[in-house]
């Protein structure tokens, strides 16, 4: 049985190896735009009341399209706001990327002064990042425990979005670790 200091070596050799890999794909507006209308699809995101999702940076998957349509949609929308160091987080609802502002981590996180926290999650669908999933839809994250807490409290549906090619294997895993209900890749 692998020591818990086995597996934060294990995942930050693959954390190294997968940043590497990003930054290879190409064509990654389409793939992207092909992996968003897929959710965008799905049952699950027509069946959803509410979506949580990450506002993605550069080299991740561009969640910007979700966040219009499901704007658009009338659905309503939260994005993560870092509490803490500590990986604790919560969601913020926003109406427009006008909600929106440079924080935490050089990510796009809610104006808490205009935006109010997300206290219902009936009927909600959290969107997990992720540096790679695995063919049991573990995640390989960035490192911080900010979503395994966080799903930790709340039981919603969760999907995964990934490149196909990042699709591991098996990512590393230990008892705090969630899986991801769901993996939407750009074929399906």
């Amino acid at each position: 049985m692998k020591s818990e200091n086995q597996y934060s070596q294990d995942k930050k050799l693959l954390r190294k190896h997968i940043k590497v890999e990003r930054t290879k794909i190409e064509n990654k507006t389409l793939l992207d735009s092909k992996i968003c209308m897929n959710f965008l699809s799905s049952s699950l995101y027509n069946d959803a009341k509410t979506v949580l999702t990450y506002c993605s940076l550069p080299d991740e998957i561009d969640t910007d399209i979700i966040i219009k349509t499901a704007l658009r949609d009338g659905k309503k929308v939260g994005v993560p706001y870092c509490l803490d160091d500590a990986g604790n987080m919560t969601f913020y609802y926003i109406n427009s990327f006008d909600d929106l502002h440079i924080g935490s981590f050089g990510v796009r996180e809610p104006n808490t002064d205009k935006c109010n926290e997300v206290s219902d999650f009936d009927g909600a669908l959290i969107v997990l990042p992720g540096l790679c999933f695995d063919e049991n839809n573990y995640r390989l994250g960035y490192g911080k425990g900010y979503y395994d807490r966080f799903l930790e409290k709340y039981s919603l549906i969760s999907v995964g979005l990934c490149y196909n090619s990042l699709i591991v294997k098996k990512v590393p895993t230990d008892i705090y670790d969630k899986r991801a209900d769901f993996v939407i890749t750009e074929f399906a």
